[in-house]
């Protein structure tokens, strides 16, 4: 947000303005390296890879990833005010994220204030369109996602108030247990 930039800048004896150019620059250097380390997987090779992944960790066949989005604290912006105030009550940008299980994140979409609704973002992704795509051609893949998120034929959501016992009960015991994965992620 900002004002844990003079904070750093007297513990590493220097000035809030040298911080804040400091991480502008990180973050631009970042921002070009994110494509080579940020990947989705696009071959059968990978998406094989990390459903071994999950089915080894888990126990839970055709997983490619975990899905939430958490909201990343930022200043005031000048216009759009409302989009930008999350539920929470400050400002934010909702990010979208999907890790493997091995905590590896391989997509991000950062593109929406903290207002937008998990379910929005991903309607909006260009992720949902790729998954939408993988089914239609026979891949028996899914993202696992939480209650925010629309139950579709490539990704799975709890079952809410599952019956003790039942089967459902134990299927949302496994998810929550290989979704935590993003949230792991997210720290």
């Amino acid at each position: 947000m900002g004002s844990y930039q003079k904070g750093v800048a007297n513990e590493v004896h220097m000035n809030q303005k040298s911080v804040s150019r400091c991480i502008t620059e990180v973050t631009k250097a970042l921002n070009e390296i994110s494509n080579k380390w940020i990947q989705f997987p696009q071959t059968s090779t990978q998406r094989t890879k990390i459903k071994q992944g999950f089915y080894t960790k888990f126990n839970f066949p055709g997983v490619i990833g975990a899905i939430d989005c958490t909201h990343v604290a930022i200043v005031r912006p000048a216009a759009d005010v409302l989009c930008f105030y999350n539920r929470k009550g400050f400002h934010s940008l909702n990010v979208q994220m999907v890790c493997d299980s091995d905590l590896r994140i391989t997509n991000v979409n950062a593109k929406f204030g903290g207002a937008s609704h998990n379910s929005h973002i991903w309607a909006s992704s260009r992720l949902q369109s790729h998954m939408e795509a993988l089914q239609l051609s026979g891949k028996s893949v899914w993202l696992l996602g939480d209650s925010g998120y629309p139950q579709r034929s490539y990704l799975m959501t709890p079952i809410l108030n599952a019956e003790p016992g039942s089967r459902g009960e134990n299927y949302t015991r496994v998810h929550v247990k290989a979704r935590n994965c993003i949230e792991r992620a997210f720290g």
